[in-house]
């Protein structure tokens, strides 16, 4: 079969993307080639020890396993940071064939029959092959699936696995009831023999990728400073608490799993008395409950996942045992509530449970995974083996009930009583998956950053753009007027604004031109009197100075005249109007020539109406402000004119908003109006552009939002009522899907490229604008977090953008957005924005 069609046939059963059919199939073989023979050898040593020491001799046996897997973890760390983890994924399957066969000899001697230390180590052996080569296989997915991927495919994944355990169950029980169980163990070897090649060609395929690198962190410190112990994954569980969380719902799982599995072999030594019998019942058993975990698996995993989420697939199997147990208690017990209760434990186990358990770990930085996840699987699951091995102990002893090697014997009242405490545990199971999932949140914003912030905030915050302008007015006007030049100096003495490095900056650029006076202004030219820039006097004595004679009524009347005489002139007066201008801006507000700003702020020189702009500004006289709001229209006035009014502030709202409102004015300058009332940024600002939002008028609805993004982002106690934004934000996606559908109507050729541009520019404001409106009902930074990082284009970041999404929305939202970003075909992306917009909702 083709890649082609490989990927046509998977494409029916499970949601996957061209690309990632060979790595899911051989995925999906390596874990069917681990669980067949897993099931058949747990099959094997169970219905041994049953048979052999009775359910009497499982605590014990949980106790060796678990001393023995902490050995192994303590070599295993040892060597795991000397080996790639091809190398040693090779090398156990490699020791588990070799090894089986010798105990599969020894089995078939006198000795090996009778030997009960042999079932032990039998035992032993089996727990270790199980958590090693499962361990292994979910390094593997962990790293190379991210969190979206996973959700799609790990239900696959594991579906191989489960369809290998109906696989080994169904061997097992028909080659008992055959009488050719002798056949059984080879055969798991054979198949763990297979299971090489598959791990082999993972580890081509992965190589062979282009995304390769991304899961292969680079070592950047030699191998001597990167060695791993014990202690070392000891540590960083115990100072993560999500990963203290995912350790705890291990243990409580494992206490659970093994308390369930007592009170199944209870009831199955109960009801048989041969080693034949009960080995073909567990075979049995295993395929029908793989059966039913398969189907789980790989028809409702991943939409669990996917419409669900992670949190309510971990309540899942607490929630389902916690019922069983209750049926526990309540019906009599027998085979029927025991193969219910292990049957639900199972297949949720290997299915739903294990799989969201997995995904937990993929957001975890790969150092930390790299330390913690082998430590959890393989240490503190075994650790939680001995616990609940010493709790039936505990618990057996705490009922008076009989105790032989200190385990407690068969006894279907400790196996139904035994349902109490497995109700304690389950409740410390829904507990912290609760919590689970809020660090689980937390831990997927850590993998993504803001890539960048808003360039008007960043320029606001780092850099004073009036009185950099004003040092930058006052070099320019020393080639055009000496007048203009002194009063520039002297608005940065007044403002003490005018520093040693200013003064020298201002020095070189004037190239040693020397400032003349503000003689003009009095009548007095040649006047000396006004300091050169590196005078030594007193600042607070010169500025009280200028402040009396300006204040002289002579003064003010003769300045009235010569803005009469001057104003009267032809356009060549330009120099001298803004003189007039400047100067009326150093007055006082009830100044006599203050009333000749308004001709001036209408002046046809932009350069006069941006003197007279800023003069205004200083004043905040209200009768100025539509004079200024009329020139934003103009590009050469328009940020003096947004400079003023914002300093005008409060004041200045009223008359903005009648502006605004009113759809006679041009574009340009409502558009400017909003930039006014953005820059303004008060409650009372952001009402009217609320309400203006709120218009079935669309001519306004970017320059808004960004406005209101602005002030959200700088006042985050200013907010936009979620109802006005959701509406908002259905109806840019309304348009934001039609504008999609229609590019996909557009002709390939140059003669239609202006169009499809047209519509591509459109689609990127409007996905822009439906994020910026999602940030004011859901938590701002992760919207900004998800937006840029889905920008950004890399996969993982796009990966985990779209996963804090999922995780963030709610789901009547997270139905519409979610596929507005995920990666599709565009002739399904087309299908899904026609059934939106075909059963769009209304609010």
């Amino acid at each position: 079969m083709g890649k082609n069609r490989l990927y046509q046939f998977l494409s029916r059963i499970v949601d996957i993307k061209p690309g990632e059919e060979t790595l899911a199939v051989l995925l999906f073989s390596c874990f069917f080639l681990i669980t067949s023979p897993h099931t058949i050898i747990k099959a094997l040593r169970y219905a041994d020890l049953l048979n052999k020491e009775g359910v009497g001799g499982l605590p014990i046996a949980y106790l060796c396993a678990a001393v023995a897997t902490g050995l192994v973890v303590f070599f295993y760390s040892k060597i795991h940071v000397r080996s790639s983890n091809q190398l040693l994924f090779i090398a156990s399957l490699a020791f588990f064939i070799i090894s089986g066969l010798l105990l599969h000899l020894l089995f078939q001697t006198d000795a090996g029959r009778d030997s009960r230390f042999l079932s032990y180590f039998y035992w032993v052996w089996a727990s270790v092959l199980t958590i090693v080569l499962m361990t292994h296989f979910w390094l593997i997915v962990n790293e190379v699936f991210n969190p979206r991927e996973a959700k799609r495919l790990i239900g696959f994944c594991g579906g191989g696995g489960i369809l290998g355990g109906v696989l080994g169950g169904l061997l097992t029980g028909f080659l008992t009831k055959s009488n050719q169980a002798n056949l059984l163990l080879p055969l798991a070897c054979g198949l763990l023999f297979a299971c090489i090649f598959v791990v082999r060609a993972i580890f081509i395929f992965r190589q062979k990728q282009p995304s390769f690198a991304k899961h292969t962190p680079p070592k950047k410190e030699p191998p001597e400073t990167q060695k791993v112990g014990f202690k070392d994954s000891f540590n960083a569980v115990r100072k993560n608490n999500y990963l203290l969380l995912i350790a705890a719902i291990v243990v409580v799982t494992v206490i659970v799993s093994t308390f369930i599995d007592f009170q199944f072999s209870s009831a199955v030594k109960y009801q048989y008395s041969s080693q034949e019998g009960m080995q073909a019942f567990f075979g049995l058993f295993y395929a029908g409950s793989l059966t039913f975990a398969f189907f789980l698996s790989i028809f409702l995993t991943s939409n669990f996942l996917k419409n669900f989420g992670i949190r309510f697939t971990l309540l899942l199997t607490p929630i389902t045992l916690f019922f069983c147990s209750l049926g526990v208690i309540f019906a009599p017990f027998g085979m029927l509530p025991a193969i219910f209760i292990k049957g639900s434990d199972e297949s949720l186990g290997f299915s739903l449970n294990q799989s969201a358990r997995e995904i937990l770990y993929i957001p975890v930085a790969s150092e930390l995974k790299f330390k913690a996840k082998p430590f959890i699987d393989m240490f503190i699951s075994r650790l939680a083996k001995v616990l609940a091995a010493i709790l039936l102990l505990i618990f057996a002893l705490s009922l008076n009930k009989e105790v032989e090697y200190l385990t407690p014997i068969r006894d279907p009242e400790l196996a139904k009583d035994l349902s109490w405490a497995l109700i304690g545990f389950l409740i410390l199971w829904i507990i912290f998956s609760l919590k689970i999932n809020k660090e689980y949140i937390s831990t997927i914003k850590q993998n993504i950053k803001i890539k960048w912030g808003r360039a008007d905030k960043d320029v606001t915050e780092k850099l004073d753009v009036d009185y950099t302008k004003l040092v930058f007015d006052a070099i320019e006007s020393k080639s055009r007027s000496s007048v203009l030049y002194a009063m520039h100096l002297f608005d940065l003495l007044e403002r003490d604004k005018l520093t040693p490095e200013i003064k020298k900056m201002i020095s070189q650029k004037a190239a040693e031109v020397t400032v003349s006076s503000l003689g003009d202004l009095f009548n007095a030219e040649g006047a000396s009197w006004f300091p050169d820039i590196d005078d030594d006097i007193s600042q607070e004595d010169f500025i009280s100075d200028i402040r009396e004679i300006m204040s002289f009524d002579v003064y003010q009347q003769v300045m009235k005249l010569h803005a009469e005489q001057v104003m009267e002139e032809s356009k060549e007066s330009k120099i001298d109007k803004m003189e007039v201008a400047k100067a009326i801006g150093l007055m006082d507000p009830n100044a006599p020539l203050v009333d000749k700003l308004e001709a001036l702020i209408y002046d046809d020189s932009p350069e006069v109406s941006c003197y007279a702009i800023k003069s205004a500004a200083r004043l905040k006289k209200e009768a100025h402000i539509p004079a200024i709001i009329h020139k934003l229209s103009n590009p050469l006035t328009h940020e003096d004119a947004i400079s003023a009014l914002k300093t005008y502030g409060l004041s200045a709202i009223s008359i903005l908003e009648k502006y605004l409102g009113e759809s006679r004015w041009d574009i340009e300058l409502r558009n400017a109006v909003v930039e006014v009332l953005a820059r303004i940024g008060t409650q009372e600002a952001a009402r009217i552009l609320i309400e203006e939002l709120d218009q079935k008028t669309e001519e306004l609805d970017t320059v808004i939002i960004d406005a209101l993004d602005r002030i959200h982002s700088e006042k985050p106690d200013i907010q936009v009522p979620a109802k006005v934004a959701k509406r908002k934000t259905f109806s840019i996606i309304k348009r934001y899907c039609q504008t999609f559908i229609d590019l996909q109507g557009v002709k390939p050729g140059k003669k239609n490229m202006e169009q499809r541009h047209r519509l591509e520019r459109n689609m990127g404001t409007h996905f822009m604008n439906i994020f910026k409106l999602l940030g004011f009902y859901y938590p701002h930074e992760d919207i900004v977090k998800a937006y840029q990082n889905l920008k950004t284009g890399a996969p993982n970041s796009v990966a985990y953008a779209i996963e804090l999404l999922d995780n963030t929305l709610k789901k009547d939202m997270k139905n519409i957005i979610l596929p507005l970003v995920e990666d599709m075909p565009s002739s399904d992306r087309r299908q899904k924005f026609q059934k939106i917009l075909r059963s769009f909702p209304e609010i």
